[in-house]
């Protein structure tokens, strides 16, 4: 189990930081993971879709977002019918949204199938469309914003899939991000670290530096 305070010692960062469930926790693992929300004021909790009605009766009436996570592969009328449904299902299990996350090669083609009935899905929900940050390059961003807006998503979510360290250039990656966010300018930054604790600084700083006013909407998901 993360702890938290212990971690991040920058108050700031660590009133930042929620949790990304592990896809087998067991309800004993599920209930502990609600309890540690509930005392350290954890903002999120990322989960599998199966793990919503588990997780929601200890978390219903704290001030933390339930928010299971799907995977998209190919985007075609099965795949959309099947996500559709599995959405509306959690969303009356009490989540207060879905992640849902999709290769950047299918993104256009995931945000023309969505849009439509983007209300209809998600009405007041919060909607997170998550990508692997090392698909996207700097002149890709125009057209993942533009996507984004079209669907408009509540948040980004940007994963950190693999840490090759300095060679993986994550921080020149989330600089681009970043440069381009004029085009998004109400949206919500999330990135998954996983166990990558030390990153949270360096994406704070650079946030910090770069877009001040996105701090207050600045989350990193971390495994607990």
């Amino acid at each position: 189990m993360i702890n938290i305070k212990e971690i991040f010692s920058d108050e700031e960062i660590a009133a930042s930081v929620a949790l990304w469930l592990p896809d087998d926790c067991d309800g004993a693992e599920l209930a502990g993971a609600a309890e540690y929300a509930a005392e350290t004021n954890v903002p999120a909790l990322s989960v599998v879709p199966r793990d919503v009605g588990v997780v929601w009766p200890w978390v219903e009436k704290l001030d933390v977002k339930l928010l299971p996570r799907f995977y998209v592969g190919t985007v075609n009328v099965d795949t959309m019918s099947e996500l559709a449904i599995n959405v509306k299902s959690v969303l009356k299990q009490g989540a207060d949204g879905a992640q849902v996350i999709v290769p950047l090669a299918q993104l256009e083609k995931f945000a023309d199938s969505v849009a439509p009935v983007r209300d209809d899905l998600f009405f007041t929900k919060y909607f997170s469309v998550g990508l692997d940050i090392f698909e996207i390059w700097p002149l890709d961003w125009p057209r993942v914003f533009a996507a984004l807006n079209k669907l408009r998503a509540t948040s980004v979510l940007l994963i950190l899939s693999h840490d090759d360290m300095d060679k993986s250039d994550f921080t020149g990656r989330i600089y681009a991000a970043l440069n381009a966010w004029d085009a998004a300018p109400d949206m919500e930054l999330c990135v998954v670290l996983r166990d990558s604790f030390f990153r949270a600084p360096q994406v704070y700083r650079l946030v910090e530096k770069n877009r001040p006013e996105l701090l207050d909407k600045l989350r990193f998901f971390v495994d607990y």
